[in-house]
């Protein structure tokens, strides 16, 4: 399935939040790169990423963010693809079941890098792309359960010296090795989780 091209949208779509009953739709307002302050246009029923976690995120990854290739799983709104793309990011493709607000957001914006693709995960991964990313990150919905298998899909797309970081509950301790993947890292925030993987010595 190959990225779509932008284009304005007025239905609602899946963010970069765990679906949590509990919250309704609104707002969010991008805290860093070239794009910072600007709202996103995100659907009920989510729950919205802490701003905390995503400056952190991007603290941790900002020197490798110039010219990199990225890679945004269950993108929703595309905050964290905007602020990558913010950041210095050269290509970025944001991916989700629902791309409504995504385009919308991307439109709205004025984005130049960030490319929209929409399927399921991690099904739509099982095809490797042409060139891999050098920074991937996903942030599956609350009730999302297989990480060992979304890790191991996203162990073709993750460039040589990339790094993958996934965000979790806390209370989920993810696998230490995955299909040729490692955990270098775990970071805590609240009750979220930041787990980073890299190829290990044999990928």
């Amino acid at each position: 399935m190959s990225p779509q091209r932008r284009r304005s949208a007025d239905g609602r779509g899946a963010s970069d939040h765990r679906r949590s009953p509990a919250r309704g739709g609104g707002r969010l307002r991008l805290s860093s790169g070239e794009f910072r302050g600007r709202l996103l246009r995100v659907g009920k029923g989510l729950r919205p990423t802490e701003g905390r976690v995503r400056e952190a995120l991007f603290s941790i990854w900002r020197p490798a963010l110039e010219g990199c290739r990225f890679l945004d799983l269950f993108a929703g709104s595309g905050a964290l693809a905007l602020e990558a793309e913010g950041l210095g990011a050269l290509e970025v493709l944001a991916v989700d079941h629902r791309t409504e607000d995504l385009i919308h957001n991307l439109d709205r914006v004025g984005s130049r890098a960030v490319k929209a693709l929409q399927g399921s995960l991690p099904e739509i991964l099982a095809q490797a792309p042409a060139e891999r990313f050098d920074r991937v990150f996903a942030d599956p919905p609350y009730e999302f359960s297989d990480y060992p298998g979304l890790i191991a899909a996203v162990e073709p797309w993750l460039a040589k010296d990339g790094e993958a970081a996934f965000e979790h509950s806390r209370r989920r301790d993810l696998p230490a090795a995955v299909a040729g993947l490692l955990r270098v890292d775990r970071r805590h925030y609240g009750e979220t989780s930041l787990s980073f993987y890299r190829h290990g010595p044999a990928t």
